[in-house]
C-alpha cells in the first residue's frame, strides 16, 4: 500500500515488531514530497497512491465548485456544523456524493487542519480599516472576494511552500490560514498580529481510492471504518483546543491578537453580507447557496 504524506510515501511491508510480534508495519520513504497539496487528488483518483490526506477547500472546488461554501466566512460555526450540511441536507448530500463519485474516492477519516483567521506582519489588525493596503496571500478563489471587499493593496497567489519566503522578502505581509500553519511552517517568525473571530473551518480528510478500498476484504474495510471514526473524533475534539493553544504561544512571542467586537464586528459583518455575499453567491449554484442560507440561518 502506498500512502501519500507531505514528506514522501509509506510502503506497507510485513516485518517483526521489536517485541517479536509479527505485524504489517510500514517503512517510511522520506526522499521528498510525492505529491503537493494541489496534486494529491489526481494521484488518488488515478490510484498512484491508495491513501492520502487532502484539504477540502484546496482540492474539492476543482471537482465541484459548490464546495466553495466552506470558504465563506460567517456561515458555519464549527466543523460539526459544517459537516452537517453535507450529511443532513438533500443538497449537501447530493454535492458530497457527486464529489466522491467523480473523483473515485471515499473518506476514511476526518482530520481537520483548523479554524482560519487572518495574520499579518503589521503590528495590529484591530479594526476593519487596518486591512486596507495589505499585501495579501491568495490560496483559493474565495480569498479574492474577501480581500477585494476589504480593499487590500495587493493580492499574490502563493503555494504553501513559498509563503515563508514571501513573508521574508515582503512580497506578502498578510495570510489567512490556520494557527497550526504559522507554527508548523515558522511563519510566525515574521508575523506580528492576528484578527479574530475565526472565519472558516478548514476540514481535511484521509481519503482512499474507492476502487482499491472496495476491493479490500469486508473485515478490513470494517476495521478501517472503525479506526477512521475514532481518529475523526479525536482529531475533531482536539483541533480547536490545539489552535487556541498556538494562538497563546503566538502572543507569548509578542504578537497582538485582536478580536473584533461591538461596532467593528458589526462593520465587518456588514461588509460580509452586503459586499462579499453577492460575490460568494456567484461562485456556486443558486440552489446550493439558498440551501446554505437556510441551513445556517444566515
Amino acid at each position: 500500500m502506498k500512502l501519500h504524506t507531505e514528506a514522501g510515501y509509506i510502503d506497507a511491508r510485513p516485518f517483526t515488531h521489536p517485541e517479536n510480534r509479527p505485524c504489517n508495519a510500514r517503512s517510511v520513504h522520506t526522499s521528498g514530497q510525492l505529491f503537493g497539496i494541489r496534486q494529491i487528488m489526481g494521484a488518488l483518483a488515478a490510484g498512484s497512491v491508495e491513501l492520502g490526506g487532502t484539504v477540502g477547500i484546496v482540492s474539492f472546488p476543482r471537482i465541484n465548485k459548490n464546495y466553495n461554501i466552506t470558504a465563506m466566512p460567517g456561515f458555519f460555526t464549527s466543523f460539526e456544523h459544517q459537516r452537517g450540511f453535507f450529511e443532513k441536507t438533500a443538497v449537501g448530500k447530493k454535492m458530497w456524493n457527486a464529489i466522491m463519485t467523480k473523483a473515485g474516492i471515499t473518506v476514511v477519516a476526518y482530520d481537520p487542519v483548523g479554524p482560519t483567521m487572518t495574520f499579518s506582519t503589521r503590528e495590529s489588525l484591530d479594526t476593519v480599516a487596518s486591512m486596507a493596503g495589505l499585501k495579501a496571500r491568495v490560496l483559493v478563489k474565495s480569498d479574492r472576494v474577501r480581500w477585494n471587499a476589504l480593499k487590500v493593496g495587493k493580492m499574490v497567489s502563493l503555494p504553501t511552500r513559498e509563503v515563508y519566503n514571501g513573508l521574508q522578502s515582503g512580497m506578502v505581509d498578510t495570510v489567512t490560514t490556520v494557527p497550526g500553519a504559522i507554527k508548523g511552517y515558522s511563519w510566525w517568525e515574521y508575523l506580528k498580529s492576528g484578527q479574530q473571530p475565526y472565519l472558516t473551518f478548514a476540514d481535511a480528510y484521509l481519503m482512499a481510492n474507492a476502487a482499491w478500498f472496495n476491493g479490500l476484504p469486508a473485515d478490513v474495510q470494517k476495521i478501517m471504518r472503525e479506526v477512521g471514526a475514532e481518529v475523526s473524533k479525536e482529531a475533531t475534539d482536539s483541533i480547536m483546543t490545539a489552535s487556541d493553544a498556538i494562538i497563546g504561544e503566538f502572543q507569548k512571542r509578542g504578537a497582538k491578537i485582536s478580536t473584533l467586537s461591538g461596532a467593528e464586528l458589526t462593520a465587518m459583518q456588514k461588509i460580509e453580507s452586503e459586499v462579499m455575499e453577492p460575490n460568494y453567491a456567484a461562485m456556486v449554484d443558486a440552489d446550493v447557496f439558498a440551501a446554505l442560507k437556510k441551513y445556517t440561518g444566515r
